[in-house]
This record gives C-alpha cells, structure tokens and sequence, in this order.
C-alpha cells in the first residue's frame, strides 16, 4: 500500500474511531464515581444513550443565527482534526515539522469555539462560564505547551512521532519527569471536571457555558468534550508513556493507556471538591514553576 493510500486510510479512520469511541470514557467516568459513592451507576454506554436523546430533542435555543449553527460544528471538526495529526507509537502519516504546535493551536481552536457558544447566547450565566472558560484556557495552555516543548527540546524536534521514537530510545530524565507531572495537573481541567469544572458548576452557575444550548447543538458540544478528553489522554500517553509496537498491538496498548489514565482522572474528580477560581489560578502558578524548572532542566541537558 502507497503512502498516500495510508494517509488518506488514516485520515478516514480516526475521526470515526475517534467519535465512536470517546463517549464511553463519560459512561466510564460515571461509573467510577457511582462504585466510589458505593452506588451502581449509569450503564457504560450513558455517553452514547445521552447524544441520542439529545439529538433528538426539540431545539429551544434562545438565540439561534449563523454563529450560534457554526460554531458547535467548528468545536468538534478543531477536536477530531488536532486526532488525525496524532501518533500511535511511531507511526504517524501525517507528522510534519511543527504538528506538535498545530494540535496545541486546533485543540485551543475547540476550547474558544465552545466559549464562543457560550457567549453567544446572550445569557449572564452562559457569559460567566465561559469568562470561566476562558480563564482556565489561559492557565492550563501555557502549562501544557511548556511541558511538551520539554521533550521537544530534548528530542530537538516538534514531530510527534520524532519525540516518541527519541523518548523510548533515551529513557525518563529529570525533566522529563518533571514535564510529564506538570502535563497530568493540566489534564484534569482540559476534562473540566472537578476540581476544576468552574465553567459549568451547577451549583453557582446552573449548567454554565452550556446553559442556553439545546438538540443537536448541546449533543455536538458534549460529543467535542467526549473526543477532547480521548486527544489529550492520547497525547499524554504517547509522549509521556510511550511503547514502540507493532500494529495493531500498538493500538491496543494505546486504549489501554489512555482508559487507565482516565480512570486515574476520575479517581481523582471524585475525590476532590471544586476550587475557586482564585485557587486555581494559584494551582497553575506552582504548576508553571514546575514545568519551568522542568524546562530549564532540558536547557542544560538533565
């Protein structure tokens, strides 16, 4: 097979692997949480059954015009797109110099999309949430985009699949260590749960950023959370805790990985009650001295 039959094979695949499978980390989430609450739960398959009921709930969005019908679309084509540039083990036909920077920019691309929305609506709630939002973008982005740049100092490149070969090949370091620490503490509010679910917070903001959406526009909103939880786990994964396999062994280690880390993720989110935004803007300040120690490590070749 011809590389460009690969490629465009790959193309085709993740995003449907990608939307297929990522609503079962939602029904895994709430099951954990119910077994640690000492309850049954939802079944795993609630992510699924939710995205069809939504779908097909009569839409009562208060404020509907193009930007309203574009945007829940751009989230979720931002999220799948930033997938296909991902690698599983070191495999990757789409790696190019600098695809590590254009998934940080498409994942980012998602996140303003869903604020967007949010502020569309012209709800207070909606706007504070995704003020909220918007905040938490501006503490964790910088967090995770230095944590990457520290093995991409170390590797010398920004090519995903460059990196996973480079990391497997040199082993963990200090800073590596470090790196892989800061990009955990980032994950939990790429999720937006606990503690860090401030943009949605039922409890202060009735629902939050989504608060106005409805049908098929709340479905594609939560399907984009379900597909962004799947690419930032499998980032994490790949970079931080990589396996050279052959396939399709290397797929299965990476569903592995990723649904192991999940799960640590909701252990957490269970366990854990929610910060202020104060706390957690002094969460990520540590954190950001963390990886900047982490980075100033790799400068000097630890």
């Amino acid at each position: 097979m011809v590389k460009w039959q690969v490629a465009l094979i790959w193309a085709i695949a993740v995003p449907l692997v990608l939307m297929a499978i990522s609503p079962l980390l939602d029904g895994l989430a709430r099951k954990i949480r119910a077994r640690l609450h000492s309850r049954v739960g939802p079944p795993l398959i609630q992510g699924y059954l939710d995205l069809a009921k939504l779908a097909g709930k009569t839409d009562i969005t208060p404020t509907v015009n193009t930007l309203t019908n574009f945007l829940p679309f751009l989230a979720l084509a931002s999220a799948v797109t930033a997938g296909v540039f991902l690698p599983i083990s070191d495999f990757a036909p789409f790696s190019f110099a600098g695809d590590l920077l254009v998934i940080l920019y498409l994942l980012g691309l998602s996140t303003a999309a869903v604020v967007l929305g949010g502020a569309a609506s012209g709800n207070p709630y909606s706007f504070l949430g995704a003020a909220r939002e918007l905040q938490l973008l501006l503490f964790v982005e910088p967090v995770l985009a230095f944590a990457l740049f520290v093995l991409a100092v170390k590797a010398g490149t920004f090519r995903l699949s460059e990196i996973v070969t480079w990391h497997v090949q040199n082993g963990y370091t200090l800073s590596t260590v470090l790196a892989g620490i800061s990009a955990l503490s980032a994950m939990l509010p790429y999720f937006g749960k606990l503690p860090f679910d401030l943009a949605e917070a039922e409890q202060e903001l009735m629902g939050g950023i989504l608060l106005e959406q409805a049908g098929w526009r709340l479905a594609l909103y939560r399907w984009t959370f379900f597909v962004k939880w799947f690419i930032v786990t499998w980032l994490f994964c790949e970079l931080f805790l990589p396996v050279i396999a052959p396939f399709p062994l290397n797929f299965l280690l990476l569903l592995v990985k990723v649904f192991v880390v999940f799960c640590i993720a909701a252990v957490f989110e269970t366990l854990l009650a929610r910060l202020r935004l104060d706390h957690a803007r002094a969460f990520f300040i540590h954190v950001a001295f963390f990886v900047l120690f982490a980075l100033a490590f790799a400068l000097i070749g630890s």
